[in-house]
């Protein structure tokens, strides 16, 4: 049986664990500051570049991962005859996935490459699956099905205080966000179908807090198996809301992290996000 090796971003919330047991090749792109190479992604931690982005005037950026380079590592994976299966954020938060496309097609070895279309827990969610039906013996046909339906069943919210990324990002137009910085509005943002969209705003919790009384009416209509939480900067809010969620669902696991520097560029810090699976 031909053996399959998974690829993935670090943009993924993977834990060590499951890197090292799964053997899962994680990918490392460079930090940037002011256009020159700072570092790696793999060697800050998530608390290290929040510090970055906060304090330089000039922000840092994750810069990508070239398609030379990719087409090296399916090269250097696939030379004992591996199948190399390579899953990775979506193309609306990066151009990895597009590269990783071009680099298959260069490469020597056999590369499937997948759209993950979510976000960073949600890539957790694929590619651990994805590794774990490798272990099963499972071929790349039957992975890539059962990563559609994780795909379709993942749901994907963001809290978002401080503006300036998500104008920087073009999620809210310039003028809502000067807007919404001068009326200290606070934003609540879905991604679904590989895209954002605006779901609340209002001032600060008030408005987020309502939107997840309405929200959890509708979770309690459905199969929740795992509920992630990740934040960047202070972890009161993402606190505040596990409390929240366990107490609706106490049997589901949440999990709660520092967010990556990949979706801290994104969204920028001062933001939690909230990501559930259904089973």
């Amino acid at each position: 049986m031909t053996k399959i090796k998974i690829v993935t971003d670090s943009a993924a919330h993977l834990s060590s664990a499951d890197i090292r047991a799964y053997d899962i090749h994680v990918l490392n792109p460079p930090i940037l500051m002011d256009g020159k190479l700072f570092g790696y992604v793999n060697k800050i931690s998530s608390e290290k570049y929040l510090q970055l982005f906060e304090k330089c005037s000039n922000k840092p950026v994750i810069g990508d991962i070239s398609v030379a380079e990719l087409t090296d590592t399916y090269n250097q994976l696939g030379e004992d005859g591996s199948q190399i299966l390579s899953i990775h954020l979506s193309d609306k938060l990066s151009s990895t996935y597009h590269n990783a496309k071009t680099a298959a097609s260069k490469s020597s070895s056999e590369v499937t490459v997948v759209n993950s279309q979510v976000t960073a827990a949600g890539l957790a969610y694929q590619a651990l699956e994805a590794a774990k039906m490798v272990t099963a013996g499972k071929s790349i046909a039957d992975i890539l099905q059962q990563l559609t339906k994780i795909r379709n069943n993942t749901r994907i919210f963001f809290s978002v205080r401080n503006n300036q990324q998500i104008v920087n990002n073009r999620i809210i137009g310039k003028l809502r966000g000067f807007l919404g910085k001068h009326a200290n509005t606070a934003y609540m943002i879905g991604f679904k179908q590989n895209d954002f969209t605006l779901i609340a705003h209002g001032s600060k919790d008030e408005s987020l807090n309502n939107f997840w009384k309405s929200q959890m009416e509708l979770m309690h209509d459905e199969c929740i198996v795992k509920l992630s939480i990740l934040h960047s900067g202070t972890s009161e809010r993402a606190e505040f809301l596990r409390n929240m969620l366990n107490e609706e669902f106490p049997f589901v696991p949440i999990s709660i992290a520092p967010t990556n520097p990949e979706m801290t560029t994104f969204i920028g810090r001062e933001s939690t996000g909230v990501t559930y699976l259904l089973g």
